[in-house]
């Protein structure tokens, strides 16, 4: 396969996505694929490169904090959600004494209250209260 066919695989590929309308002006510099939005516009990298034999290889990292897969050349400030902390609970204990009239017996004693401990929320599948550029386990 030539260096054109997989660079066309790649344009194809990246094109489905609805984010994106590029048009197919390509730089074949660096082995890497670029494309232009339009004559003036400057390139926009791919995370793909193109191997020596011709084929196309997708350059996705996995981020250390949300467990994601990411393309570090579209990695930006506000990119990666995540906890600072771990979710956990803890019981609540409210007694009352039965030296002061108490029955030792509340309605939310024993009861497991399970939450964030960075932001509070209860919500285990809560999208994250920090807001960073994804970390790769590379870097």
């Amino acid at each position: 396969m030539s260096i054109a066919t997989s660079c066309a695989r790649v344009i194809s590929l990246f094109s489905l996505q609805p984010h994106h309308h590029l048009s197919p002006h390509l730089n074949y510099s660096n082995s890497r694929v670029y494309v232009r939005r339009k004559a003036s516009a400057s390139p926009i990298r791919l995370s793909y490169e193109v191997n020596p034999n011709g084929k196309a290889r997708e350059t996705l990292r996995t981020c250390k904090n949300c467990k994601t897969q990411f393309d570090p050349l579209l990695n930006h400030p506000m990119a990666c959600r995540f906890h600072s902390a771990h979710f956990g609970g803890e019981t609540k204990r409210k007694f009352e004494s039965v030296y002061t009239g108490g029955t030792m017996d509340t309605p939310d004693s024993g009861k497991v209250f399970e939450y964030w401990h960075c932001c509070g929320s209860e919500d285990p599948f809560d999208p994250g209260c920090t807001a960073a550029p994804h970390m790769s386990y590379d870097d």
